[in-house]
């Protein structure tokens, strides 16, 4: 964020802050996001009746306003002005408020890579940070020493754990309650369609015994009271909502009473619907062909024991028909499964063939002819005809024209045009076609390549940080380098003549603000220094992962056939390819040389 060079300008009884700064983007040409603020002062401003003015509040009133007793009462009307100064952004100080639609909670958001500082001018510098976001916001100031405090005790706790939370509770209204609606969860449904995916209508949720189906949160009546922007707020509690009746059988659910809620648990394995305030099951776990037409979607149910059995009606027949979503805790398939089939188990067997545009996801998978997608840990295949793999470790029989991506790959019979990426190493017991590509790599393994993914955002993230961080650093040197021959003038002057400078206020003002940029200075100065360690140890975290594929080996038990290739892939420090092409009849194994890094042959 490149820094617009002004002279910060006061601002006096501000009451709309956003619209002030709007009408200062205009008459200076500066974009707005470049500019932020400092709040000098804070008026209180109190009124009886809603047609009397508004006169400011000092004193033992002031003392008043800060106690719950007195803000909470009904008989008065709040606002409050502010003396601003606005000056130039010069960074993103990853901080926002979160406020309820009632405001009745302030949460201070923090950004990923917020850095805590246990320094008093760290504190100093996000106190005033918070004060400018409440006041852009119109929440009223009260209690603040309290506020400040207690969230100074929640950061050196979050220091010393070396972590910090995204989100934490500022503030609360000491009396206020909003009311909120009824709401009825279907719970299976919901936590299925939480990845964005929309459940097919007329599903059916697998479900364990004991687990929740669904849950009726009972509606919060509320209570009067003033909320944290100071408006006073009374809750309509006339139409209070009421729980439909939920049919279901009593020896398949158990109803469980909370003062906040009404759990409802199954007491079977199966799967579920709601439908017409009505809990449906289906315990059919044996089917003959599974078509869109005869059967469900069955979601769900990864962890409730059920085991599905599905068998094709005759050879000529798909097992499942097209379009068919599939989950269970284990999936039995006795025929081939037809396009765009999606299959997610814990442990699936198919005895048939895969379409493919199937998909096919479980922690354990055995197949006989696999031409689709799939992902998991454990998989084994008699033919892998042109699929896909992404697996921890994959055994296959006889592989062609496939692409594989694992950590361990093991294969009876390698034909041609495969693509077999892998980590650790690759055994092959028969080679009997070329044109194959054997790359070896860290990031063959998913979640290996998710990990490195994470770091390389991280990496990136900080440094961006650090450059706005520079920037600001920068632009605070120059300021103190402006003012300090002012400063030294004050510093040797005696004491006398040094007073009587102080009390001029441009002077004073330099001074003052020559202290307060020093102060920045060393809190950006130790932000940056841990940053820089971040860095330095995230990179080192990636040049660890890297060196895992150091004596990676491909083991063969025959010679080489026609032309196969070898590539080695780092992607740290740089990404970089050695290549090396096996010749029809070579006979050796590769490995990757621990102290060279490179592809060496083994006799």
């Amino acid at each position: 964020m490149d820094a617009p060079n002004f002279i910060p300008q006061v601002v006096k009884n501000c009451e709309d802050i956003n619209e002030e700064l709007q009408q200062f983007s205009l008459g200076s040409k500066i974009d707005v996001k470049h500019l932020w603020f400092d709040v000098l002062n804070v008026h209180t401003n109190i009124k009886i009746h809603e047609k009397d003015e508004y006169h400011i509040i000092t004193g033992n009133e002031l003392i008043q306003f800060e106690k719950d007793s007195f803000y909470t009462k009904e008989d008065f009307f709040v606002s409050q002005n502010y003396d601003i100064r606005i000056k130039p952004k010069t960074k993103d100080y990853g901080l926002k408020l979160e406020i309820t639609p009632q405001a009745d909670k302030i949460y201070l958001l923090l950004d990923n890579h917020f850095t805590i500082i246990d320094d008093e001018h760290f504190y100093e510098e996000i106190f005033s940070i918070i004060d400018s976001l409440m006041a852009q916001n119109k929440i009223i100031f009260r209690q603040q020493y309290e506020q400040r405090e207690n969230l100074k005790v929640q950061f050196q706790e979050f220091s010393k754990q070396g972590g910090c939370p995204q989100k934490i509770l500022l503030k609360s209204a000491p009396d206020f309650i909003p009311y909120k609606p009824a709401e009825f969860n279907f719970i299976l449904k919901e936590q299925w369609e939480k990845n964005g995916r929309k459940a097919p209508e007329n599903s059916f949720f697998g479900v364990g015994v004991d687990e929740i189906i669904a849950e009726y949160i009972k509606p919060v009546k509320g209570k009067n009271g003033r909320n944290l922007k100071g408006i006073y707020i009374k809750t309509d509690t006339k139409n209070i909502e009421q729980m439909p009746p939920i049919t279901h059988n009593k020896n398949y659910v158990k109803k469980e009473e909370t003062p906040e809620k009404i759990i409802f648990r199954s007491q079977i394995t199966a799967y579920v619907k709601i439908d017409n305030n009505a809990i449906t099951f289906n315990t059919n776990y044996e089917f003959d062909t599974i078509k869109t037409i005869n059967a469900p979607m069955l979601l769900g149910g990864l962890k409730s024991g059920i085991t599905l059995t599905i068998k094709s009606e005759d050879e000529f027949i798909d097992a499942i028909n097209a379009n068919m979503i599939i989950e269970a805790s284990n999936i039995n398939v006795i025929g081939s499964i037809g396009e765009n089939v999606e299959l997610c188990a814990q442990k699936i067997s198919i005895e048939g063939q895969t379409h493919q545009s199937s998909i096919i996801r479980a922690q354990e998978a055995k197949v006989t002819t696999h031409k689709g997608q799939f992902y998991g840990e454990s998989f084994d295949v008699k033919n892998l005809d042109t699929g896909f793999v992404q697996s921890d470790e994959c055994t296959i029989e006889i592989a062609s024209g496939s692409t594989i991506f694992a950590k361990k790959i093991t294969i009876k019979n390698l034909k041609s045009n495969n693509k077999l990426h892998f980590a650790k190493e690759c055994n092959l017991k028969e080679i009997q076609g070329g044109e194959n590509k054997f790359v070896i790599s860290a990031s063959s393994d998913i979640k290996t390549k998710q990990t490195m993914e994470f770091i390389n955002k991280k990496i990136s993230l900080l440094k961006t940080k650090m450059h706005e961080m520079m920037k600001e650093y920068q632009f605070l040197m120059s300021s103190a380098k402006e003012h300090k021959p002012i400063i030294d003038k004050i510093k040797v002057a005696p004491n006398p003549a040094r007073q009587a400078m102080l009390n001029e206020s441009d002077i004073k003002k330099i001074y003052y603000d020559f202290i307060a940029c020093l102060k920045k200075l060393k809190i950006l100065k130790k932000e940056l220094l841990k940053l820089q360690n971040n860095v330095k140890d995230l990179n080192q975290s990636l040049f660890e992962i890297e060196n895992e594929t150091l004596g990676a080996k491909i083991r063969t038990q025959t010679e080489w056939k026609l032309e196969n290739q070898i590539v080695y892939h780092r992607d740290y420090p740089r990404a970089s390819d050695e290549t090396l092409i096996l010749k029809d009849g070579e006979n050796t194994d590769i490995m990757i040389n621990p102290s060279t890094k490179k592809i060496t042959k083994i006799k």
